[in-house]
């Protein structure tokens, strides 16, 4: 269960090729290899092996060629760094949320046809949105704290089963 949800964690923190790539990295392979399993463009790939190699999901060795002088790169995954991560990711994602919950919970929310904003801005703009032109009015914030609990609650969950 817990791959599971680590698997979704990565897939929402990073993306679905992304996973599919590290999926290929069983073991060390060269990103040419990877991108010929995954039939993909090696640039694709390198693209993506280089945003995992950021986040220190996957490491390489690079050798250089003596006869053509280009370097070749052997990836692998970092399997004790995943978990690390979307620990991290998780709890990034809770300290944002509680930020929003607390100014939801603090603050007075106005809003218009088009969007909802603080007090200040509407105060500024005379309760008037200089967007749609429509009058400002207090803003029942009920439902989106409700919906910021629960999803707190839903990441709190999966920090759990980690």
């Amino acid at each position: 269960m817990r791959m599971g949800i680590i698997r979704d964690v990565l897939i929402e923190s990073l993306s679905g090729e992304h996973i599919n790539v590290l999926d290929r990295l069983g073991g060390p392979k060269y990103d040419e290899d990877v991108a010929a399993e995954l039939k993909l463009k090696a640039t694709i790939v390198r693209t993506l092996l280089n945003d995992l190699h950021e986040n220190s999901l996957v490491e390489y060795e690079r050798t250089k060629d003596k006869r053509t002088g280009w370097y070749t790169y052997l990836w692998v995954r970092r399997d004790g760094k995943i978990r690390e991560y979307v620990q991290n990711y998780l709890k990034t994602q809770l300290l944002e949320l509680n930020s929003q919950l607390d100014d939801e919970t603090k603050h007075v929310t106005f809003k218009c046809d088009c969007m909802r904003v603080p007090y200040g801005a509407a105060m500024e703009a005379s309760f008037l949105c200089p967007s749609c032109g429509k009058e400002f009015v207090e803003c029942d914030n009920s439902q989106y704290i409700d919906e910021i609990v629960s999803e707190v609650a839903r990441l709190n969950s999966l920090l759990a089963q980690i």
